[in-house]
């Protein structure tokens, strides 16, 4: 066995070991083929694109489709969940960008836009308002089979909390973690839906009405927003806790024990995990900058409820994969 060969073997280790067992030989074949088999002292190696492509073809067999082995279906549809309440929560939050644009076309830019007319702040605050509204769009893609324009659409949509974060990090070093947070809070979804919507995926065309559901909870939400804003309630900031990040504690605590009384697929209850992990993260920095009484209560009881049921979804998500086969 020549240099190259051990080589690309042990690229190859990449791959599960149930898809080497009836692939390896050929793959190695048809890459010593290409590289014309030199000798070992020309000491030459797998080239870089062959193994990003070996790579690639990892994860789209770990994340499987239909057809795929059962487990890495399960793990291919839990990076699938993960990405569609991403982009969810996400359009959800859009539709207070969306108003907001709309208020600007009826009572005049001034009053929700940032920086003087035919300004950098003012085409940045467009810009960005444009972006949030680029999540809705994703959403509806994704559920309606356009994956292609999903993922353009949610890279746009979360283009400006990337930006805001590496350009002052590059710029003053270290961000604070709730900065950190957000970061991962935005990016996960993103790659979830770049990595588990691959080739080897049927596209999802679910119904218009499911499609529209986080649009519509979000007019909902701003509704109620705006009715507390306006009632101004004394003594009730804690409130405000349940308006913001908060809006979603409810419906996934609700939603987790649905899954876990009904013992659906692990999936879903690995997505959930995940998704309640990712709000801890962007809900505990805020720990430390409220006040003590009821405000820091009420998040802390959010954080706890969100830690304690992602460890139960977990569990419960690990002991219904479907078991690997022996190679």
């Amino acid at each position: 066995m020549s240099l190259l060969e051990l080589r690309y073997r042990s690229v190859l280790r990449l791959l599960p070991a149930s898809y080497r067992a009836g692939r390896e030989e050929e793959m190695v074949d048809a890459f010593l083929e290409s590289a014309g088999d030199p000798p070992d002292e020309a000491n030459a190696r797998p080239r870089w694109g062959e193994i990003a492509s070996v790579l690639a073809l990892s994860v789209r067999v770990r994340l499987g489709g239909a057809g795929a082995p059962a487990r890495f279906v399960a793990w291919g549809e839990t990076v699938r969940l993960v990405a569609l309440f991403g982009l969810a929560y996400q359009s959800t939050g859009s539709v207070f960008v969306a108003a907001d644009l709309i208020r600007a076309l009826v009572f005049g830019p001034e009053f929700v836009l940032m920086g003087a007319p035919g300004s950098a702040d003012r085409l940045l605050s467009i810009g960005v308002a444009a972006a949030a509204v680029c999540w809705a769009v994703a959403f509806v893609a994704i559920m309606r089979g356009h994956v292609l324009l999903a993922k353009v659409t949610a890279l746009l949509g979360a283009a400006p909390t990337v930006a805001y974060f590496v350009i002052p990090a590059f710029l003053a070093g270290p961000r604070p973690p709730a900065e950190a947070a957000n970061l991962v809070f935005v990016a996960v979804p993103v790659i979830a839906l770049l990595l588990g919507f691959h080739s080897d995926v049927t596209p999802w065309r679910r119904p218009w009405p499911l499609a529209l559901t986080p649009p519509a909870a979000g007019l909902a939400l701003l509704g109620t927003a705006w009715l507390v804003v306006r009632l101004r309630p004394q003594d009730a900031e804690w409130l405000y806790l349940w308006l913001d990040l908060g809006t979603t504690v409810p419906v996934w605590a609700v939603t987790s024990v649905v899954v876990l009384a009904r013992r659906r697929s692990p999936s879903w209850a690995l997505a959930l995990a995940v998704a309640g992990l990712l709000v801890l993260a962007a809900r505990l920095p805020m720990l430390v900058n409220l006040p003590e009484g009821p405000q820091w209560t009420t998040a802390g009881a959010q954080c706890v409820l969100l830690g304690a049921l992602s460890l139960v979804l977990v569990g419960a998500g690990l002991r219904g994969l479907p078991r690997a086969r022996a190679a």
